[in-house]
């Protein structure tokens, strides 16, 4: 039985009190794992210029309008497999290299994704933390969901053949 709520921070990565969200098919998922891994070799080889190019220009495989619900619900279960492309890939992937390759993998299943790129507000010691994570209809997957809360969006994009439904 699902708790009606989170219990611990890290549980909200887990947790979707959404509806169950559709299997894309396995051909498509496949697929997506193996862009993954083509993302994060691209990032590492080419940089970030090379990798933006891919994303904005990235067709998804299925084509099935999905409620932002449900969608949420579907990006939630299939972002484990994402991230263990990834680990495969690049052991060593950082926020940005995580929530690029989320981003990609989604995006393949047809999902609205974008990554985030911020800028932390306040200095420490003179120097600004950035950080990166990937949202969808609003809602950021894959990390805590208050990150917003402290930094200024300085990027925001996500493949140019894929919109938001709402």
């Amino acid at each position: 039985m699902r708790s009606p709520s989170p219990t611990a921070d890290w549980e909200s990565l887990l947790w979707d009190p959404g509806p169950a969200a559709h299997r894309p098919p396995r051909r498509a998922r496949l697929l997506a794992a193996a862009r993954t891994v083509r993302a994060a070799r691209l990032l590492r080889r080419r940089g970030w210029p090379e990798a933006q190019r891919y994303l904005r220009t990235l067709r998804p495989t299925v084509r099935r309008r999905t409620e932002p619900a449900e969608a949420i619900g579907l990006a939630r279960r299939e972002a484990p497999a994402c991230l263990t492309a990834l680990r495969l890939a690049d052991p060593e992937a950082l926020c940005l290299a995580r929530s690029y390759a989320l981003a990609v993998h989604l995006t393949t299943l047809g999902l609205p994704v974008e990554v985030v790129v911020a800028r932390q507000r306040s200095s420490i010691g003179g120097r600004f933390a950035c950080h990166a994570w990937a949202e969808l209809h609003g809602e950021v997957l894959a990390d805590i969901p208050g990150v917003r809360t402290g930094f200024t969006v300085l990027q925001r994009f996500g493949s140019e053949h894929v919109r938001s439904a709402g």
